[in-house]
């Protein structure tokens, strides 16, 4: 007889969507977080002085329109937002503009543009995967997208795949994004940010799931997922107080946990960290090995600060967006949480929260970190025009593996791994680098749903 019916490891809003769902189906789960705290890369912290901050740059896409929030409905959660953003601001010239007095269209190019977007909303499945291996900048030429329209878009596209450049980007995800923001938003990019911050989509997920009589257990390292045969079993986790001989040598004590269905919720390229990778003595097919050593090394980059000030230094409910910073040269994104929700700060202090879009070895590199660091605070200096000492605290940070897979031609749609593994029964995997389309947390949440349905039924 086994512990659990399920066994989820990883507790970002995947690995909580998942579990909360097959326990409200009756399945008894457990839940395991290496880290001390559920969240993966959607972390909320509470600062002395009252401040509410995520790591990372977070708004979520489509909001209480989008698979996010339909994820907590299915699982009796109803989210709170703050405030939606439908619009982007941009960089040139040495100045913020709204997007409207960027774009100067003649009457024909904004029948044209009207069309385009009439077309793209109508857009089904089977025409986004046509698109999936080919690049944005592709579907740009064929649209007839110039000028500053030409720009805008490259400025959106960036934003959907934190890809720099448009032909390196999937025409068939950004396509998909801006189709549902389109027919759910009628913009053709839109995000909302939760109230409290990410804390506030992650904590009553947390909480509903152990209500349920799920059972959370952080601070938990799987050491690997056990089969018998083709056939998952449970997983192997590390013993609490191991010996500092041990860990001086690497070599972990494990005691197992079995279940019949064990669920994977991490990104692909922590994958073999638990699941044996030797074609010789893997259960799993020597072809999906391969696909999976073959993509994970696609991930995208970021880096910049989490800022705190005196005064606010943009009170619009927008994301700002520029294709090049003056030094750095990178692809720049910022929003001010404060102007969503003044709540995340204490009262007459504010958020900005600005990062440049680099190449995962860009961000990983030490020394370049600190070179595009140094650069990049220069830069939102100039654009926010504010001296240092108005600054309460700037906190630096940076990521490689954002928002799952990259979105690159041949990595979106049915291009991405599958929720259900091939070849052996019982484990299954979800989150943003698996199946399901949309941006970042969207993607996660609706990978969620799809790996639920599919293994209920």
């Amino acid at each position: 007889m086994s512990d659990y019916d399920a066994i989820v490891v990883g507790a970002g809003i995947a690995g909580l969507g998942v579990a909360a769902q097959l326990q409200q189906a009756g399945r008894k789960t457990l839940l395991l977080e290496a880290y001390s705290r559920p969240g993966g890369r959607m972390q909320s912290y509470e600062l002395p002085g009252g401040y509410r901050v995520d790591t990372g740059l977070h708004l979520i896409e489509m909001g209480d329109k989008g698979y996010c929030h339909e994820l907590g409905t299915r699982v009796g959660v109803e989210f709170e937002w703050a405030a939606f953003s439908q619009t982007l601001d941009l960089y040139q010239d040495g100045e913020w503009r709204d997007m409207q007095s960027f774009i100067r269209l003649t009457d024909e190019e904004k029948a044209r543009f009207i069309e385009v977007m009439k077309n793209v909303a109508s857009m089904e499945e089977p025409d986004f995967k046509v698109w999936d291996s080919r690049s944005f900048a592709e579907w740009l030429d064929e649209a007839g997208m110039s000028g500053s329209l030409r720009e805008v878009w490259e400025n959106m596209s960036m934003i959907m795949t934190t890809i720099p450049d448009a032909r390196e980007q999937s025409a068939g995800e950004c396509l998909y994004i801006a189709r549902e923001a389109l027919r759910k938003g009628r913009a053709v990019l839109i995000a909302a940010y939760p109230k409290g911050g990410m804390g506030g989509i992650i904590g009553p997920l947390a909480d509903a799931f152990q209500k349920m009589g799920g059972r959370l257990e952080l601070g938990k390292t799987v050491d690997q997922v056990v089969f018998e045969g083709r056939k998952a079993v449970g997983v192997k986790v590390a013993r609490e107080g191991e010996s500092p001989i041990a860990r001086e040598w690497r070599v972990t004590s494990t005691e197992l946990v079995t279940a019949p269905l064990v669920v994977l919720a991490l990104p692909i390229w922590h994958l073999e960290r638990i699941l044996d990778f030797d074609r010789h003595n893997s259960p799993l097919p020597s072809w999906w090995l391969k696909r999976i050593e073959d993509i994970r090394g696609e991930r995208t980059g970021l880096l910049g600060y989490i800022i705190a000030t005196r005064r606010p230094l943009y009170e619009r409910t927008v994301f700002m967006s520029a294709l090049r910073s003056p030094r750095t040269g990178l692809p720049f994104q910022a929003f001010a949480p404060t102007a969503f929700d003044p709540g995340v700060a204490p009262p007459g202090r504010y958020l900005l929260v600005t990062d440049n879009v680099a190449e995962p070895e860009e961000v990983e590199n030490k020394f370049n970190r600190s070179r595009l660091l140094e650069a990049h605070w220069e830069d939102v200096k100039e654009m926010y025009r504010f001296e240092d000492g108005e600054v309460e605290f700037a906190i630096p940070y940076y990521t490689a593996g954002c928002d799952g897979l990259a979105r690159k031609p041949g990595l979106t749609g049915d291009f991405k791994p599958d929720v259900k593994a091939p070849g052996v029964e019982g484990l299954y995997f979800a989150g943003d680098t698996y199946l399901g389309r949309g941006l970042a947390v969207e993607g996660a949440a609706r990978s969620a749903i799809l790996c639920a349905e599919r293994i209920l039924g």
